[in-house]
């Protein structure tokens, strides 16, 4: 299982490779936020390829986290004089869904893929028209259908917008890692569960925390996050899990004062050389077990 919302993806992308660089291997998998990507790719052998991606992002200095407000302001020349400005009643997301577009855009293949490795991986979708959230299996869909999925599976609160699906099966569909809060626990499929997340489990003060809405609404989630996976994994005979700590973090910043709770981002926070950090702090988790 694998929830991880915007940036902290870049965490558990680390720290999944390592695993699997280290032998561990997966083919009933679990993903929320954008973190059903890396579930996924895990899934069929290719964890790799995720941390190379968010690689590619540190190096680049993270175009998927680029604003809408960014990509309205170089639509329009903004330098020649032109303001844009948010509206805050039909901006349905903070980040622009182009940017996250591209990044999954061969996610169609996914199903494939799966069926070759003989493996499977359902991410958390919620329904906000029907007011329902489920886990879609990507391998039971049609590969368009497992492309918005995973999409949808990715959007959260705060970042980018809920999708809209046309035509026969028409709705408003988001994602993100408190989605998965809102499926039936998936524990029941297996005793035995290799857990990575990319916030903190249990959580960890944010002293810094801001008053904008974007913040706070990612906050929330966070917390309602750690709190509910204890409960989930309660009942399981074997647990593994991997999630950034207070400790760890100062053992892999080597300084005393390095805190987790200021330092660690929230998942909308858009900086190159984070990213790369990012990835390397959940290699040195996963490789620490």
């Amino acid at each position: 299982m694998v929830l991880a919302d915007g940036s902290q993806a870049a965490f558990v992308a680390g720290a999944v490779a390592e695993l699997a660089r280290h032998g561990h291997a997966w083919r009933r998998a679990f993903g929320a936020g954008l973190g059903a990507h890396v579930a996924a790719l895990a899934a069929v052998g290719s964890a790799h390829e995720a941390e190379e991606r968010w690689q590619a992002q540190a190096d680049a200095g993270c175009p998927l986290l680029a604003t809408r407000i960014a990509g309205a302001q170089a639509l329009h020349h903004a330098d020649d004089g032109v303001l844009v400005l948010p509206d805050a009643w039909r901006l349905a997301g903070w980040l622009d869904p182009a940017a996250l577009e591209a990044f999954l855009a061969d996610a169609g293949a996914l199903p494939g893929r799966l069926a070759d490795a003989d493996a499977s991986c359902a991410v958390a979708v919620e329904d906000l028209t029907a007011g329902a959230a489920s886990w879609l299996e990507l391998g039971k869909v049609a590969a368009g259908d497992a492309a918005a999925g995973v999409r949808a599976a990715a959007t959260f609160a705060g970042g980018w917008g809920p999708s809209a699906m046309a035509g026969e099966h028409a709705a408003l569909r988001w994602g993100g890692v408190e989605a998965a809060l809102r499926c039936d626990p998936p524990v029941a499929d297996a005793r035995s569960w290799d857990v990575v997340c990319g916030f903190p489990v249990p959580a960890v003060p944010r002293p810094g925390i801001a008053g904008s809405i974007f913040e706070l609404v990612q906050r929330r989630a966070e917390l309602a996050s750690a709190a509910t996976l204890p409960r989930w994994l309660a009942g399981c005979d074997e647990t593994r899990l991997w999630v950034p700590t207070a400790a760890a973090y100062q053992a892999w910043a080597g300084r005393d004062g390095a805190e987790l709770g200021v330092e660690y981002p929230l998942p909308w926070e858009r900086n190159g050389e984070l990213l790369g950090g990012l990835i390397s702090f959940g290699r040195f988790v996963a490789s620490a077990e």
